[in-house]
């Protein structure tokens, strides 16, 4: 349609280098009817400029635009060192931390160079006698599948890892204990190449699409009311303006609604608790109190089904997605159109590759991207990064215990800003083991 109107031909695309930048410039002829019509096209041509640009300059971020009409020059100063390169995992190695009540599992990796990342696995089903049993069939998928795996292999190469890895370790499982695994290596390979090229993970993942996003703390389930009473106004002192409930009963979201008042989000987590009949029955109680969402009502958690019978009979946003492994588990909940807010949990599905993909597949179906995480840690700074570089995030789930107890890596609570988080800054993902 527009060749009718204005033809137009690239007459050529070069690069040009100068002193510590890029250039890329585009001459395009055509011809115009009127001064509108120039506009446009000069649009148009800084478009093929830029897109050009990228193409050729993938680690580049543009610093000026002379327009010498019909031809643009785009300057660029490098990001990332294109040429730079890494070299071979030389081990890979677990960490079992348990602090008070809240085990980590975190994943440390090297490279040849002395470079190191850090990454967080799934920590596994709590076990009260012994914190570390319940993270111990990860790592040891980690330690006798995943790092005999990868050690001596180019650390640069992370899809390529990831693939290959998948596609041996499928037989074991294409979902639990080896997507979880695989998420830890995968993290700490993406925070090692981050600290490399020196520059925050989002970075390297496109860049932060907005400013802030928003976050809620997340209670453990706390059944009484003076606990509540005592952890949702600490909550509300250090910034959050919405509260993740887990708890059982209508009474407690009644009770935070009176506390919060009508301003303060609230959301509804009772961990497939419930058949379909109590789950409905709750969601109803529930109903008159403005929750945000209602998670994981029915146990197993990914019935879609019985999820359906749920949502079909409440006027109620659905939530869910954190037992979810695979891009075909996340294909088929979300082209259900049963849930509103989908919850990876990044220390489940294979890490920030995967996180990138399931990202793009809630973003193309215009749902909202609410990561799931329950440590401070690795899978919250990975989550954060990457929650940063996809528009379909809508929040960041904080965890939030009392103060008498702790999570084993040490990691303090994101400082925020009017209720969000901010655009992490520092190397890698932001963690340092204890």
């Amino acid at each position: 349609h527009e060749r009718q109107h204005r033809s137009h031909r690239i007459s050529g695309v070069r690069h040009a280098a100068t002193p510590g930048e890029s250039a890329a410039i585009v001459t395009t002829y055509r011809k115009h009817r009127t001064k509108q019509d120039r506009t446009i096209g000069e649009d148009r041509q800084f478009k093929i400029a830029l897109a050009a640009s990228e193409a050729s300059h993938a680690n580049v971020m543009a610093t000026n635009v002379i327009c010498r009409y019909p031809t643009f020059v785009v300057h660029f100063r490098p990001v990332l060192d294109a040429g730079a390169t890494m070299s071979q995992i030389t081990s890979v190695q677990c960490h079992h931390l348990t602090g008070n009540g809240m085990p980590q599992l975190i994943v440390e990796v090297h490279d040849a160079e002395g470079g190191v990342g850090f990454g967080e696995a799934w920590w596994g089903i709590p076990d009260r006698e012994q914190s570390a049993r319940g993270a111990a069939p990860i790592a040891s998928a980690i330690d006798n599948i995943i790092a005999p795996m990868v050690v001596g292999k180019d650390a640069a190469r992370i899809n390529q890892i990831w693939y290959e890895t998948w596609d041996y370790a499928y037989r074991y499982g294409d979902g639990g204990i080896i997507t979880m695994a695989l998420s830890g290596l995968d993290i700490a390979l993406w925070d090692l190449k981050a600290r490399h090229h020196n520059e925050p993970l989002v970075n390297l993942l496109g860049g932060p699409v907005r400013e802030r996003i928003p976050a809620y703390a997340s209670l453990p389930p706390l059944r009484t009311r003076e606990r509540l009473t005592e952890e949702v106004g600490r909550a509300l002192e250090h910034g959050f303006r919405a509260i993740k409930l887990h708890e059982l009963a209508s009474w407690t979201v009644a009770l935070v609604r009176d506390l919060v008042g009508p301003d303060i989000e609230i959301m509804m987590d009772v961990n497939g608790h419930f058949d379909v009949p109590d789950a409905i029955r709750l969601g109803r109680e529930l109903e008159p109190f403005n929750l945000l969402w209602y998670e994981e009502p029915v146990r197993p958690m990914r019935d879609i089904k019985a999820i359906a019978q749920v949502a079909d009979a409440l006027d109620l946003a659905i939530a869910g997605g954190e037992n979810e492994y695979s891009l075909a588990d996340f294909d088929r909940l979300t082209s259900s159109g049963i849930l509103s807010y989908i919850q990876p949990e990044i220390t489940k599905i294979g890490g920030v590759t995967a996180a990138l993909r399931i990202g793009h597949l809630i973003e193309a179906n215009a749902l909202s991207l609410c990561p799931h995480n329950f440590r401070l840690g690795p899978s919250l700074l990975a989550s954060i990064h990457c929650g940063f570089a996809n528009s379909a995030t809508r929040w960041i789930e904080v965890p939030w215990v009392a103060e008498s107890m702790s999570f084993a890596s040490g990691t303090p609570v994101p400082t925020l800003v009017d209720g969000a988080v901010t655009i992490p800054t520092g190397p890698g993902i932001g963690f340092e083991l204890p």
